[in-house]
């Protein structure tokens, strides 16, 4: 139930007119300000102790979080736009897309979101390096959180959960181990603030945790190897031997970015798809084979759409020409609910595929121009960047100096011109942004200086 705070008795300036703002009582309150974007609440929360208490109380978050929902729910089925244009968070490697609600109505976004707020021991570095374990990325994202490392060659490596809206922060002990030539892969799973209950919308209020987990990288195929998980609940890091009977190998790791779903990470490596559940089963890793058929794998994307998750492969390495035009072609599969990593039977057979499309017969007479400027900036460059959250059928795809957000199905795109960083050699992680941001889950005291 919301807490109530009555207005403060009337001064005799009030009292010749009961209209001001503050002689409301909370439920008019309320109803203003559930329909109100998020960045002003967060200024409505500094006017007095009465709003702060109204716009911090779980449950309004519920009202406000319910309305939202109905307003997109309308959108929908008027069939309007449901997302913002999708963009980078420069100069970092993470693709951000937003819902078009009200609660996000930020103005330029763009210019709001950013995480300078981290300092310059969280910039990227201008150079790309040979090996990705001295490069700053955003390694992961999880129901809004970002996690953002400083790997330091032959250090034990920094990492900070982070809130790119509200600019909050959260300094983690340091890594049991130190990063080296070979790399780290690392995943991170955050519990949600709020969860789809019929039509309303409930906050989980308490007992949120979250999850880092670091898998020193290895070429070969072993069927056992070492893992770090930091447990936001004791603020420690516990290291595991992981039985994985079918084996696995890391590959090209410098492509790899983790994809979290439902609460288990999933890491695309050599031919195969690393599962981990960090929370119930970190003594014990699960593969999904790649479909059959299926390219070079470093030209694969996978992802989280509508609940399930998505795999691409693009460009596939042996394209056709059609006259003298190279055709961009691709496939997109949907692995089968029921199968996503819950042992060993998740095999080749569980994915299905939905679509394959050619790129030029999606954006048309455009193609030829974005195709020139491809081959004059960096060649090799397009690449699925992602897949849309909850928008079925759309992938977000880099080609030439655009990112093209297209939906397979209908063959309806937007392309948003791009002049950021070049992610050839970057992995790239998606970040789809709440209706309303999600707080970070508190650590213990604890303190562990890096050394």
């Amino acid at each position: 139930m919301i807490a109530t705070i009555s207005p403060p008795p009337p001064s005799n300036s009030a009292s010749k007119s009961n209209t001001t703002i503050n002689n409301l009582f909370d439920d008019s309150l309320i109803e203003i300000f559930r329909r109100l974007p998020c960045k002003s609440l967060f200024i409505c929360k500094s006017v007095s102790k009465r709003w702060f208490a109204l716009v911090s109380d779980s449950d309004f978050h519920s009202l406000y979080l319910t309305h939202q929902h109905s307003l997109f729910q309308n959108a929908q089925a008027k069939g309007e736009e449901l997302d913002q244009n999708g963009f980078f968070l420069e100069p970092y490697n993470a693709f951000v897309i937003t819902p078009k609600v009200p609660s996000l109505q930020f103005g330029s976004l763009k210019k709001q979101v950013s995480l300078s707020f981290l300092g310059s021991d969280f910039e990227p570095t201008t150079v790309i390096p040979e090996l990705r374990s001295v490069l700053k990325f955003v390694l992961g994202s999880s129901n809004g959180l970002l996690l953002c490392g400083h790997p330091r060659p032959y250090k034990k490596c920094i990492y900070r959960v982070c809130n790119p809206l509200t600019k909050d922060s959260l300094e983690l002990p340091c890594s049991l181990t130190a990063c080296d030539n070979a790399g780290v892969l690392v995943g991170f799973t955050c519990d949600p603030y709020y969860r789809f209950e019929n039509e309303a919308v409930s906050v989980v209020a308490s007992q949120r945790r979250f999850r880092v987990v670091r898998i020193p990288s290895f070429t070969d195929t072993r069927f056992s190897f070492n893992v770090e998980v930091f447990y936001s609940e004791t603020g420690k890091w516990n290291q595991f031997v992981v039985s994985c009977p079918k084996g696995f190998a890391c590959g090209f790791f410098l492509m790899v970015a983790s994809v979290e779903h439902d609460g288990k990470l999933y890491f695309k490596g050599g031919g195969r798809i690393l599962v981990y559940d960090p929370y119930s089963n970190e003594h014990v890793a699960s593969v999904i084979d790649l479909p059959s058929g299926f390219g070079e794998s470093y030209r694969g994307c996978i992802g989280v759409s509508c609940g399930c998750l998505w795999l691409s492969e693009f460009p596939i390495a042996c394209t056709a020409t059609i006259g003298n035009r190279h055709v961009y072609r691709g496939r997109v599969w949907e692995l089968q609910c029921g199968d996503c990593g819950n042992g060993e039977a998740a095999a080749a057979e569980a994915w299905r595929l939905v679509h394959e499309f050619s790129l030029c017969d999606i954006v048309g007479p455009i193609f030829k121009k974005l195709k020139a400027i491809e081959r004059e900036i960096v060649k090799g460059r397009s690449r699925i960047l992602g897949f849309h959250p909850y928008v079925r059928d759309t992938v977000f795809l880099m080609f030439g100096d655009h990112i093209l957000s297209c939906n397979l199905l209908t063959h309806r795109f937007k392309a948003t011109e791009y002049d950021g960083l070049a992610l050839v050699f970057y992995p790239v992680t998606t970040v789809a942004l709440p209706w309303w941001p999600t707080p970070i889950p508190s650590l213990p005291l604890l303190v562990d200086h890096c050394v």
